[in-house]
């Protein structure tokens, strides 16, 4: 029997080349605490001064109605430069020890529909911290006026929304969410561990990045964590901002103050930049200055110079719908065109023959 030979064996076709912007990126490395500018014991002084702030304002006359409140701990961030554009989808930072209490603060999931496919599927998968499952069509019919969007802002602390309809709901809640701080956070709701997705999604802290140079982080709450518990919180917040703001060649050197904040007091600082040349921010430099106006004027004009031939363009089509035959005075100005220049050829060598003629019987004078 003849052996089968190596070109008739079928060969694994070669692995397909993925294009570089689909390629996903390997996860930026947070740094350690003590690698950056931040003096750990200020942070400690300026906590420990909050909270005995907030526990000696219980005991006052302008705080009585406030007494069973949470107070919500925030970390004031001051940004050395404005981004360059708002980023729409929240930040998520991960905390050590979960922002709220599911069972007592409600969190609601937006799905695509059918809605009670995504519930089943949250029976199946033990997930019990889902105060509540709305699906699209239910989000537009049930809650289009203000007030019922309004009245579905109250009922949760936190919102969750299906990565894939994103968009679709943003349309449906409109801005009142955004504006309150509650804007829906993507999850993955096709992940094989849903669960774990969801409480990740749940035990974290949310950035909305927009066109300032300053935002605040939650990073926890009187009611529901210890001092240590808070402390953790604000240790671990603090050094994801060198790799998870849209800043990736700045790094930590974008921040420019961090304070920390209850709801009702006054913000302590625990950094401010350094004043000398290595703490100060480095503008452009001139050249960079000199670049950028060139680029800015040569995209002027090239969009006059485009909208220059679009009105000449635009000119020549009202020109030749003018008549019925869709010529107009624009064909005619292109006829009379072509006949002066074919004129022009014609007369040429005829008044280049008269101009000779002069010449001729002058130098024919002049030989006699």
């Amino acid at each position: 029997m003849a052996s089968t030979s190596k070109a008739s064996i079928a060969q694994p076709p070669p692995p397909l080349l993925k294009p570089k912007s689909i390629i996903p990126n390997a996860p930026a490395v947070v740094p350690s605490f003590e690698s950056l500018p931040v003096n750990k014991s200020q942070v400690e002084k300026a906590l420990t001064a909050l909270l005995a702030h907030l526990e000696k304002a219980k005991s006052t006359s302008s705080f009585d109605l406030l007494q069973d409140e949470q107070h919500k701990l925030s970390l004031v961030v001051g940004l050395k430069k404005v981004p360059k554009r708002p980023v729409h989808k929240p930040i998520r930072l991960p905390l050590k020890h979960a922002l709220i209490n599911p069972k007592e603060s409600p969190v609601t999931l937006f799905v695509k529909d059918p809605q009670r496919q995504y519930k089943d599927l949250l029976d199946t998968s033990d997930i019990n911290f889902i105060s509540r499952v709305v699906g699209l069509d239910k989000l537009r019919n049930k809650h289009k006026t203000f007030e019922a969007k309004r009245a579905l802002l109250k009922e949760a602390e936190l919102f969750l929304v299906d990565d894939r309809v994103v968009i679709e709901v943003g349309k449906a809640i409109g801005k009142m969410f955004r504006e309150a701080n509650k804007q829906p956070v993507p999850i993955t709701i096709t992940r094989k561990d849903l669960k774990a997705e969801l409480e990740r999604a749940v035990s974290a802290t949310y950035v909305q990045v927009n066109t300032g140079t300053t935002f605040s982080i939650k990073f926890g709450s009187t009611g529901l964590h210890t001092p240590e518990q808070l402390l953790d919180n604000l240790l671990c917040v603090i050094p994801q901002l060198a790799v998870r703001l849209p800043f990736p060649n700045d790094g930590f050197d974008i921040i420019q103050t961090l304070h920390i904040k209850s709801t009702h007091s006054t913000a302590l600082p625990i950094y401010n930049v350094s004043l000398d040349e290595q703490g100060r921010f480095k503008g452009p430099s001139q050249a960079e200055i000199e670049a950028v106006q060139a680029k800015k004027q040569e995209k002027e004009r090239l969009a006059l110079e485009k909208q220059k031939k679009e009105m000449e363009k635009e000119k020549r089509r009202i020109e030749r719908s003018a008549t019925k035959t869709g010529k107009g005075r624009a064909g005619k100005r292109d006829a009379d065109a072509v006949a002066a220049a074919a004129a022009v050829q014609e007369v040429e060598p005829v008044q280049a023959a008269e101009a000779e003629e002069p010449k001729k019987k002058k130098s024919k004078k002049s030989k006699d």
